[in-house]
Parts: structure tokens; sequence; C-alpha cells
């Protein structure tokens, strides 16, 4: 009986013994780990939540698995007094605040890929709590570090330590791109320059990390599908904007299908802008030109970059049908036309200008009410590309009919002035013909006196005699009619 009984204990403790170890096995392999992902050079957050603490004041310690051994990183005894590491001194610290509702995270700042691997959140109250947190350290890198339009570039998504599964997207410019860890280019161009972010993503957390891109080149315009739309009459610029750090050695614009430079060569300099200027477009301006720059790098390797511009002219013409006006917006190229905006521009006080749409459709014909053809303001047309305003023309009919009553007026201003000119001249001419018969007169009378003398004499006999025969014949009249 004894020897039953004395089995039966032994086969009791070997059952405790076996759960004791399963326990502990269980609690060994089973401890979850959790997972950080922080981009290089921002602070990591390494979550240590707990229930609340058993004690008023518990001992914390963090520490990292560095070279097969453990390393104290941060560390606070029950006494309040801290103790931290030399490499992360400045670094690491834990809000001690929130450890009375059971939360020890441990922040670390300026986190770097040597950061990187397994922690340890050790908590001693009345019981000794652990939790573990994988840092990994994500970084976004580009090779070579100085990029040039038209060379090779590597571009890659560096996750310290590497995980066995884990998914990672890259996201250049608000688009999603491929999901492998690195890209290559053969040829780059200016549309990779901009910020590319990797995304990334495990059973257990996710990360991102971004870096900008500035490939050296021709930045304005990025590539050769630039068009400018240019209002017939006004000034232009076409761009060509070298990146700085370039040295540029020449530059030249040539029109395509004509061999001749539209600009001398510019001298050797550090030029970055080199637009070409047309200070009045006219419609033969229209066409295709062709910015070519020699530049050298920080190697001193000599490449040649160009651009390829599309100069549109736009201007309204105007026609009369039935004595209505129409204007048409007439563009040179309207093949990413999709819709125009027709506007009507009125004038208010101080020159204020106030724009009202009057139609907008896919015609680029505008037929003006009757009455509304010489309204104090204009026109405007606008052409669009669905919601891109491409650019605008403008048509001023007051501004004509001011013109044609200018010169109207001018030349009435002319005519008088001629007519006016013309009686003055004809004036002076009349009084200096008599100064001059008066004159002559004089001078002939003044060779022969006598003669004046005998002329003045028979003047005066003559108007003797009239004067006596008029008495004369007065007093006959007089006679008879006493006699009667």
């Amino acid at each position: 009986m004894k020897k039953v009984m004395a089995q039966s204990n032994m086969k009791l403790q070997v059952l405790i013994l076996l759960a004791t170890t399963l326990t502990i096995s269980c609690g060994q392999y089973g401890e979850e780990i959790a997972e950080v992902f922080v981009e290089s050079g921002s602070v990591a957050v390494l979550p240590c939540q707990m229930s609340v603490p058993d004690v008023h004041s518990p001992a914390v310690q963090w520490k990292r698995e560095s070279g097969g051994e453990m390393k104290t990183v941060w560390r606070r005894n029950r006494s309040g007094m801290e103790y931290r590491s030399v490499g992360t001194s400045v670094r690491a610290y834990c809000p001690q605040p929130n450890f009375s509702w059971g939360e020890f995270s441990l922040h670390l700042s300026g986190v770097t890929e040597k950061d990187g691997g397994m922690y340890h959140c050790v908590v001693e109250g009345m019981k000794k709590h652990t939790r573990k947190v994988m840092l990994r350290i994500v970084r976004v890198s580009f090779t070579p570090a100085e990029v040039v339009e038209g060379n090779s570039m590597t571009v890659s998504c560096n996750i310290t330590p590497q995980p066995d599964r884990v998914k990672t997207t890259w996201e250049v410019r608000g688009s999603l791109r491929a999901t492998s860890q690195s890209l290559t280019f053969q040829h780059v161009s200016q549309k990779e320059s901009g910020s590319w972010s990797c995304l990334v993503n495990s059973d257990k957390a996710s990360g991102k990390a971004s870096a900008s891109l500035q490939v050296k080149g021709i930045l304005n315009p990025e590539d050769n599908s630039k068009v400018v739309y240019a209002e017939v009459g006004s000034s232009v610029t076409l761009p060509c904007v070298f990146s700085s750090g370039l040295f540029v050695s020449s530059v030249s614009w040539n029109k395509v299908f004509n061999a001749a430079d539209l600009s001398t060569t510019f001298a050797t300099s550090s030029k970055i802008f080199s637009g070409l200027y047309f200070e009045s477009v006219v419609e033969e301006n229209e066409g295709i030109y062709k910015c070519s720059g020699q530049v050298e790098g920080v190697r001193r390797r000599s490449e040649k970059m160009e651009r390829y511009i599309h100069l549109v002219t736009a201007q309204i013409l105007s026609s009369s049908i039935s004595e209505q006006l129409s204007l048409s917006c007439e563009l040179s190229n309207s093949s990413r036309v999709t819709h125009y905006e027709w506007l009507r521009l009125d004038y208010g006080e101080n020159e204020t200008q106030t724009l009202s749409t009057v139609q907008n459709s896919p015609s680029k014909v505008l037929k003006i009410p009757k009455g509304e053809e010489r309204h104090r303001g204009g026109w405007v047309c606008r052409f669009y590309e669905h919601q891109t305003l491409l650019g605008n023309a403008t048509y001023h009919q007051p501004m004509m009919s001011g013109l044609e009553g200018m010169n109207k007026s001018e030349n009435n201003r002319k005519i008088i002035t001629i007519i006016g000119l013309t009686l003055v001249a004809l004036l002076v001419f009349l009084i200096l013909l008599q100064m001059y018969k008066n004159h002559r007169r004089r001078k002939m009378i003044m060779q022969y006196p006598a003669m004046e003398t005998i002329v003045h004499l028979a003047s005066n006999e003559r108007e003797r005699i009239e004067r006596s025969n008029r008495k004369e014949k007065e007093c006959s009249v007089d006679l008879k009619s006493i006699s009667v």
C-alpha cells in the first residue's frame, strides 16, 4: 500500500513539474515582440504598456541587445534616480509622469541605422514584467549622390535590421510605383525629381521614409512637351533654366526647320537662366524652338543638354455679317484646346476692370449682340485644356473706335490749320502788293513834280466846274418855278 502511495506521489510531482515546465516554456516562446518602423533622423517611440503598477515607484530599465550582450539604454531605480548610457545619454528618455498609468515607453531622438535592433523593457514592482520591441530604421538613399539627367541612378529603401517578410511601395509626387526595395533608371529625367517616399508594411507594423531628389540639368522646362501660348503683340519669354551647381559654358537657341541661330551664343559663364525674349510677338514667331546648352558638372564632365519648346500665337479676329459683329479666337495650333470661355470686359471708376462670362463652349466664335459692338470695354477669350487655363487673348473695340475718332479729329484739325494759314498768307500777300503799288506810285510822282502840280490843278479845276454847273442848274430850276 505504501509502495502504491509513493508511486502516486511521484507521478503527481512529475505532473506538477511538467506543468511548470510547459508554463515557463510557453511564457518564453509565446511572448509577443512589438515591431516599430522609424525614419532615420526622426524620433522613435518604443512602446511598453502594462497594467497599473503594483507599487508607487517601480524600477524601470530599457536594455538593448548588442554584440551578443545586453547594454543599458536608460534606467530608473525605485528611488527615482536615473541612469543613462554614454552613447544615448542625451537622446534617450522616458516621460516619468506617465508611469502612474502603466506607460513606460522609451523616446529616442535622432535615430540612425546604428540604433536599430532588439530592445527590452523591464519593469519591477511586486512582480517583474518584460516587453520586447524590435526597432527598424528606414532610410531612402540615391546612388550616385549627385544625379545628372541622362545618366543612370539607383534609389534604395534601406531597412535596418532587414526583416524576413516586408512589403515596400514607392510613392513619387503623390503617385504609387513599383514594390521593389531598389529601383534603377538608366536615363534619368526631370520627371524623377521630387519627393520619394518608401512605404513599409509588415504583419505587425508599418512605416514611411522620404527623401528629396533633385536631378541636375534643365529645370524648366522639364521635358520636350512644353507649350507656351502668347497673344500677338504681347511680349513673351521662352524659359530655359539650368540647375545651380552646373557650369554652363554655352547656350544657343534655334528654330526647328531653320538652321540659323536665333541669338548669339552666350559667352562662357555660370549663367543659369537663358530664356529667349520676344518684345512683340507676331504670327511668324509660331513654331518649335530648341534650347541647347553645354554644361559641366562637379566631375568636370562636359555634356550637352537640350529642350524643345512650342510657341503658339493667339489673336482675336473680327468679321461682320449682316451687320452683326463676330469674334473668332484664332490659335496657330489648337490641338490641346478643349473649350473656350468668352468674357465681357467692362471698365468702372478709376479704370477698374470687371469680367463677366458670356459664353463657355467648344466653339471659338462669339457673336456680339446688336447694340454692344462699341460698348466701353472689350472681349476676352480664354482657352482651356479641360480644367487647365492655357492662355487668353483680348479684343479692345472701344480702343479701335477711339483711335478712329482721334484720327478723324486730327485730320479735321489739320485741314482747318491749312485753310487758316492759307488765308493769312493771302492777306499778307495782298497787303504787300498794295504797299508795293503805293511805293511804285510815290516813286513815279517824285520823278515828275511839275506833272504832279498840273494833275492836281486839273483835278481842282474839274471839281470847280462841276460845282458851278450844279449851282446853275439849281438856279434855273428856281427861276422857272417863280415865272410860273
